[in-house]
């Protein structure tokens, strides 16, 4: 009959093993050990003790699902198992209430059955990874003694597996030797001080340089509008006319006021043979003549005007042309502009918070939106002093830059994101430069 006890014991013990392969968790793995571990002995309280890498704490207590950690028996148990796994013990040993001080001893009856062992689980190399305590009434038998042996070995691999799957990035900090962690810091305070070239980005769009400004010669209402966006012009194209309405009105008043004035001083002209008085007025109604001529032929003047020509060939940059007709503009208002388009710059908004030392013929990448992988090399001419509203509705600082000599440029209006190299600085200068500028108007420092 024992025979056949040992036989059934072994086969449960190869089934367990099988079974202990494939807990992938410490808590899963702790729950199996206290509850399953009866198929090979009887006990009537299971718990696993876990010591890993400094990690020590009771994981699993049997027939209990989660362990309540002020719990009066967990707190007990705890300081128990930490005294058995301080003894070093390297086989299973039944455990006796006198062994250990008065505090342990006093509360023995009231958590545990009178026969206890303690099942130490020990690595390969003799680590300690915590231990299984069993306990029960009846005494405990050297067979069951001996295949706990077996199980204990299986468990500890088991543990020391399940252990490093969860272990930190940061478990092994405290194994590693003085000497490397002041070669590691005199490192990074090196690394610090590499000098980097301190750089900003900006809001950028492609601009003509030296663009034609075509504005109203005079106080009208814009009547049609000739000139289409981004379309070529060659010079003297007609670009835009004014309603000649009110100048058509005001010449026929004209004309009709010089003809007045006309009839009049022939009037007393053929008066003044027989009447002194006529030619005394011949003076003054010439001089009336002399200025209605003058207005008729200023108001004629005006009327050619309102005839807006290009003064030189180039693209027509206008929003949309169907909005300017209809609108009323004041004399040297800004209708238009004819850009050339081999003359282009880089117009960039530099916001507040990244304004920086830049001096002059610094160097800029820019990144266009609709090619970002292509890079245009700029070189900045010059940033305004003085902050204006960008077109985002936000203060920034204006900046201009010329593309390099030869460069294949862009077309006008396209926008993207410009990098503005500034002067090199340490390394730490680039990474804090601005959490250092925030806690100082935090601070107030």
């Amino acid at each position: 009959m024992a025979d056949n006890a040992n036989a059934s014991a072994l086969a449960d013990l190869l089934l367990l093993q099988q079974q202990l392969r494939q807990k992938v968790s410490l808590k899963e793995l702790g729950y199996f050990l206290v509850n399953d571990s009866q198929k090979i002995t009887a006990y009537q309280i299971g718990v696993f003790y876990h010591a890993f890498q400094g990690s020590q704490a009771i994981e699993a207590v049997s027939a209990i699902p989660n362990p309540v950690k002020e719990a009066p028996f967990y707190i007990w148990a705890s300081t128990l198992c930490k005294a058995l796994a301080e003894k070093s013990l390297t086989e299973p040993t039944v455990i006796h209430p006198q062994e250990f001080k008065a505090v342990l001893a006093a509360q023995w009856e009231d958590f545990l059955p009178p026969q206890v062992i303690w099942l130490p689980l020990l690595t390969t190399e003799g680590e300690t990874v915590g231990g299984l305590l069993f306990a029960r009434t009846p005494a405990w038998r050297i067979e069951e003694l001996r295949i706990l042996q077996y199980w204990g070995g299986a468990v500890a691999h088991a543990v020391e597996l399940v252990s490093h799957k969860k272990k930190p990035w940061f478990a092994n900090l405290k194994q590693v030797k003085t000497a490397v962690w002041v070669t590691v810091a005199l490192a990074l305070v090196l690394i610090a001080f590499i000098p980097v070239s301190i750089s900003v980005l900006a809001q950028a769009e492609v601009v003509p340089k030296n663009p034609l400004i075509v504005r109203a010669p005079l106080e009208g209402v814009i009547d049609k509008v000739y000139a289409k966006p981004n379309n070529r012009v060659a010079k003297n194209t007609l670009l835009l006319t004014l309603d000649d309405t009110p100048l058509k009105s005001r010449l026929d008043v004209a004309q009709q006021e010089l003809e007045i004035a006309k009839a009049e001083y022939r009037r007393s002209e053929q008066a003044a043979v027989s009447d002194a008085k006529s030619a005394t007025e011949m003076p003054m109604l010439s001089a009336r003549i002399t200025q209605r001529s003058a207005e008729v032929a200023y108001i004629e003047s005006l009327l050619k005007r309102i005839l807006i020509r290009a003064n030189q060939a180039g693209i027509v940059i206008i929003h949309d042309a169907y909005e300017l007709e209809g609108k009323p503009v004041k004399l040297g208002e800004r209708l238009l502009t004819i850009a050339q388009p081999k003359q282009a710059e880089v117009e960039m908004w530099l916001g507040i918070a990244d304004s920086i030392a830049l001096p002059d013929s610094t160097e800029v990448e820019l990144f266009l939106n609709v090619s970002p992988e292509t890079p245009y090399s700029a070189t900045l001419r010059y940033v305004n002093f003085q902050a204006e509203m960008s077109p985002e509705g936000l203060f920034a600082f204006r900046a201009r830059a010329d593309f390099s000599p030869n460069a294949t440029l862009p077309r006008i209006g396209l926008r993207g994101t410009a990098k503005i190299y500034g002067a090199q600085v340490p390394l730490y200068y680039y990474l804090f430069r601005r959490p250092y500028a925030a806690a100082r108007q935090w601070l107030g420092l």
